[in-house]
């Protein structure tokens, strides 16, 4: 098979860095859903504050929120009151918690491919890096069937076959998937396990 590398050469270093930072950064799962959450929650307070400090200032307040109420409260309560400390921690744990999701990335569903050009980018599904695996298992002489999971950058390969033992059938196996890997060329290295269910005696 002829790849990319093989037709254009090898670049240089700083392209083929340059190549891998937008490949990963194309690729990098979202995280959509907490941010959304967020930006609502926040918009529906800013949205509330707004309408209840223009109808004060307009001389009839809504009283949407219990101001006086929290005023007083406020007022004659210290920091050091247990109520003000619980929700000062809960309020510290809920930022907390949206600065872990934003910095952790999501599940992903591309595999990024490396294509050395910064100006393109290629991705695989997981269905399709499902299918490319498996077909590639499957050319091993003696598998019958085979079953792949793909979790972020690990591979488990099962295989059934109508054999009784096949000593080098795994390893059969794991070299054929790392072949086709190496075709694809992921930018991020895999790691395969190849399980083997022999026929029963």
């Amino acid at each position: 098979m002829t790849t990319v590398e093989e037709v254009l050469g090898r670049p240089d270093q700083g392209v083929d860095r340059r190549a891998k930072r937008v490949a990963v950064h194309t690729f990098r799962p979202r995280r959509s859903w907490p941010a959304v959450i967020t930006g609502l929650v926040i918009l529906v307070v800013a949205v509330v504050a707004a309408a209840e400090v223009i109808s004060a200032l307009a001389g009839s307040p809504l009283r949407l929120i219990p101001v006086g109420a929290a005023t007083g409260y406020a007022g004659a309560t210290t920091w050091s009151a247990p109520s003000v400390q619980i929700a000062s921690a809960v309020l510290a744990l809920i930022g907390l918690a949206l600065i872990v999701a934003a910095l952790t990335p999501g599940h992903g569903h591309w595999t990024a491919l490396r294509t050395d050009d910064p100006a393109l980018v290629v991705g695989l599904t997981r269905p399709a890096l499902r299918r490319a695996v498996a077909a590639a298992a499957h050319e091993v002489s003696g598998v019958d069937a085979v079953n792949v999971a793909v979790r972020g950058n690990r591979l488990r390969v099962h295989v059934r076959t109508g054999m009784r033992e096949a000593a080098g059938l795994p390893a059969e196996v794991t070299a054929a998937v790392e072949r086709r890997l190496e075709e694809l060329a992921p930018l991020r290295s895999m790691r395969i396990a190849t399980h083997v269910r022999y026929a029963e005696v």
